[in-house]
Order: C-alpha cells, then sequence, then structure tokens
C-alpha cells in the first residue's frame, strides 16, 4: 500500500501542472453553462423556497412563503420540488410551480437565523418588482403569519376526502360516549401527544428537545375541566401507550388509532380547544383550531442548541394568547 502511496504521489507531482489546464477549462465551461442557464431561464418577481421536514414543518415554510411574497408584493412561489402539501390541503389561492429549469440556484439565498424565532431580516429587506429569491428556513413563529391568518387558513383547508373523513371520524367518536352523557353539545379537547422520536432518538435528546410529562398533562386536563364542565378529550399521537397509561383515569377519553398524520391533524383541528404537549404538529393543529390552546411551556433544555433556535424565549414561537403550563 505504501508503495502505490508513493506511486501515486509521484505520479501527480510529475503530471499535476500539465491536469491543471484541461480541468481549468473544464471549469470555466460549467461556470459560462450555469450563467447561460441562469439567463435563459431568468425567474422574475418570485419567491424560491426548499421544503424541508415532514407535514408540520412543511406547513410553516408554506405559510411564511405565502406571506413573504404577499408582503413583497410577489406574484408567485417557486418551490424546489414537488410540493408536499398539494394532495392534503386546497392551496387556495396559492399560486406556485415547480422549478423544473432548476432556475432558483441562480437566485440570491436568504437563510433563517433561528428555526423557532421570528428573523426581521425578511421584513425589513427591500426588493423592486423585478426581484428575485430565494429562501431558506423553518420559519417557526407567529409572527410571520400576521396580517394573512384568514388567508392561511383558507390555504390549509383539508382536501375533501380528509375532512369527510374526520367529520365521521368525530361523529362516531361523540356517538360512542352517548352512554356517558356525551351530547353535541359537549366542548371537544383534541390532545397531541408527542414523543416518540423525542425520546428514543439520541440526536433529538442531545440538541435539547423535551417532551411533556405526565405531571403536565394533568394540570392541562384540569384547567380545561375547570373552564367546560361538559367535556370530552380526543386523544392522537405518536406514543399512545404513554398516554394511555397517564389519562386512562379520565372517564371522558378516547384514543384514536390507524389514522395518518394529516387525518390526525384534520381530525383534531375539528375539535373546539387544544391540548398540546411539545412540536410543530400540535402547534398546526391548536392554529387551525382557534379555540383555547395548552402547550407545554419547557419546550427546550436550558443550555442546548436547540434552545438557541428560539433565540432566548418562546414568546416568538407561541402566540402570546396561548398558555403555558408545567
Amino acid at each position: 500500500m505504501k508503495l502505490l502511496n508513493n506511486k501515486v504521489t509521484l505520479y501527480l507531482q510529475r503530471r499535476g501542472k500539465s491536469l491543471l489546464k484541461p480541468v481549468g477549462i473544464f471549469l470555466l465551461i460549467c461556470v459560462v453553462y450555469w450563467h447561460l442557464h441562469c439567463m435563459i431561464f431568468k425567474l422574475e418577481n418570485v419567491i424560491c423556497i426548499s421544503i424541508t421536514g415532514r407535514l408540520a414543518n412543511a406547513m410553516f415554510q408554506e405559510a411564511f412563503v405565502y406571506s413573504f411574497a404577499k408582503n413583497k408584493g410577489k406574484s408567485m412561489v417557486v418551490f424546489n420540488s414537488e410540493n408536499p402539501l398539494s394532495n392534503i390541503f386546497t392551496l387556495e389561492g396559492f399560486n406556485w410551480k415547480h422549478d423544473n429549469t432548476y432556475s432558483c440556484g441562480c437566485l440570491p439565498k436568504y437563510e433563517d437565523k433561528w428555526d423557532c424565532a421570528y428573523d426581521a431580516t425578511y421584513e425589513n429587506l427591500q426588493l423592486s418588482p423585478e426581484d428575485s429569491v430565494q429562501v431558506f428556513g423553518y420559519f417557526q413563529s407567529w409572527k410571520y403569519l400576521r396580517g394573512h391568518e384568514k388567508d392561511i387558513k383558507k390555504l390549509f383547508t383539508f382536501q375533501s376526502h380528509i375532512k369527510d373523513r374526520a367529520d365521521e371520524q368525530i361523529q362516531r367518536i361523540v356517538n360512542s360516549f352517548k352512554q356517558k352523557g356525551v351530547t353535541k353539545e359537549t366542548v371537544l379537547v383534541g390532545v397531541h401527544i408527542r414523543r416518540g422520536d423525542y425520546v428514543k432518538n439520541k440526536v433529538f435528546v442531545e440538541f435539547g428537545y423535551n417532551v411533556a410529562t405526565d405531571t403536565y398533562i394533568h394540570h392541562a386536563v384540569k384547567y380545561f375541566q375547570d373552564k367546560f364542565k361538559d367535556v370530552l378529550f380526543i386523544v392522537c399521537g405518536n406514543d399512545l401507550p404513554w398516554a394511555r397509561e397517564v389519562m386512562q383515569r379520565y372517564d371522558r377519553t378516547y384514543f384514536v388509532e390507524g389514522n395518518t398524520p394529516s387525518q390526525d391533524m384534520a381530525l383534531l383541528s375539528r375539535t373546539q380547544h387544544t391540548l398540546m404537549t411539545v412540536g410543530t404538529f400540535g402547534w398546526w393543529i391548536g392554529w387551525l383550531t382557534n379555540g383555547t390552546t395548552v402547550y407545554y411551556k419547557n419546550t427546550y433544555r436550558e443550555g442546548t442548541k436547540f434552545m438557541m433556535e428560539f433565540h432566548g424565549s418562546t414568546k416568538d414561537h407561541f402566540p402570546p394568547h396561548w398558555i403555558g403550563l408545567d
């Protein structure tokens, strides 16, 4: 092996200079080609975005880019890849297309400073009518949505087959509790339990993700029981065994199994109020439901990288009228 390494080194020493010219020519051709490509397929007056993550992360990104495009007077949003929400929501009023010419990469790129806090860079960015930019980040702050709440609610209207299934499930659940006094007048509270990889995945644990405690669940349930005397809890999540262990003491509780993530979100957003734990999935359930939302306020562990993504506190992440408990 040592002899082979010596031969390779000797060859490169002898031929290195002669290789520089063809390599340089190749790189120059690539640069010229890319510049020509960007000129031919120039994007004007649009915002480009790359969608990262699953359902709830994609919702934050699309809600942000919709609001940002409206605020800057841009006519269209261009996705670097296929739109992952197009089969779930109607996306009413959203003028978007797929970048099938790979031209978004030609544009100047702006990346958010914090994933879970508000970055004023985008608000202060000055763009002419012809300017186009690409944005990258998670944009997980209620502040990005200000002024466009009604439009975003329409944007995230579930497609009919998902909505109809959720309505049927709600009706079946209510009917199954008739013997326990549940009626159409009973207040429905959607509960979302987020644990799973936040507990089992070492990367998430070391990054600083927290999960809600059983004490928090009991405090949150008591809050709703004190506020509404006639209440039924409907529970979805990625750790139903844990949820059952914690909430089985509450007689009026229904645990939902067998749904897809979009079906869970549609179902819980059909309730009147939200008891979420942690995570963006529960956040969007609370936002879409638009009732009283209670959340676990110890979202991150102090001194962790995840804490830094909130820029010091959760005030930019959770709407101010939501209720944090521990």
